[in-house]
């Protein structure tokens, strides 16, 4: 009997899941940058690059449909993996880079 409790317990323990972050954040598409679309975010965003740039970021992967000036949307987004950073000579400021995984 202890063994089976035991048992259920190791499971149960390992079964739950604490990670309830929020990953979907509001935000404008601000317009063309001189890599990509500009997005700046609303909220104070995690797990993105140090931004001093009033959380305005370059995307990446940001659907045709949503590329209008303006235009509010609500992303989900992670940081780029090396594969798909975009290698960008800009004369305009360097801003940070995310992967936009959905967009509503």
């Amino acid at each position: 009997m202890k063994n089976l409790f035991f048992s259920l317990m190791v499971l149960f323990l390992f079964s739950c899941n604490n990670d309830e972050r929020n990953n979907n954040f509001n935000a404008t598409v601000i317009g063309a940058g001189e890599c990509s679309y500009l997005i700046k975010f609303d909220d104070n965003v995690i797990d993105v690059p140090t931004n001093t740039s009033q959380n305005i970021f370059y995307e990446i992967n940001l659907p045709n449909q949503f590329k209008v000036n303006n235009l509010r949307i609500n992303i989900s987004f992670r940081q780029p993996t090396n594969n798909e950073i975009m290698a960008c000579t800009t004369r305009d400021y360097a801003y940070p880079q995310i992967f936009i995984e959905k967009v509503n």
